[in-house]
């Protein structure tokens, strides 16, 4: 009766085995899914308040300031604020418009396959100049 139950012992630990990475990999790529979600929310909100500037007629770099400070949880080594059209051509009523790209590093292995590394998340937002 003993040795039915230490066998029954090691069937489970081998079990155990097989199946946590599986679910380990499963966790991981679930957590670099919400990353990429929260890079998506935290560039369109740096767009936004970046656009925000714009049409206040702000310059350049008050705008990039404004962006690099509303996407403040992400490196801002890693992002980058286009702002179209250039500062002498925003008159009264021009449509302004800012993206903000950043790179996302990619951590789980496997999604590579997916997606690409780094993943360039980008958000854009377009406002009328007072």
């Amino acid at each position: 009766m003993k040795t039915v139950l230490q066998n029954q012992r090691g069937q489970a630990l081998v079990e155990l085995a097989l199946v946590l990475p599986i679910l380990l990999l499963i966790l991981m790529a679930i957590v670099d899914m919400g990353r990429m979600y929260h890079g998506l929310l935290s560039v369109t909100t740096a767009a936004r308040a970046g656009a925000r500037q714009a049409s206040l007629g702000q310059a350049d770099a008050v705008i990039q300031a404004a962006a690099f400070a509303a996407a403040a949880p992400l490196e801002t080594t890693r992002l980058r604020v286009h702002t179209t059209p250039s500062q002498s051509l925003r008159f009264a009523g021009t449509a302004i418009t800012v993206v903000v790209e950043y790179q996302l590093a990619i951590l789980t292995p496997g999604m590579q396959n997916f997606f690409p590394n780094p993943l360039r998340v980008s958000g854009r937002a377009v406002m009328a100049r007072e």
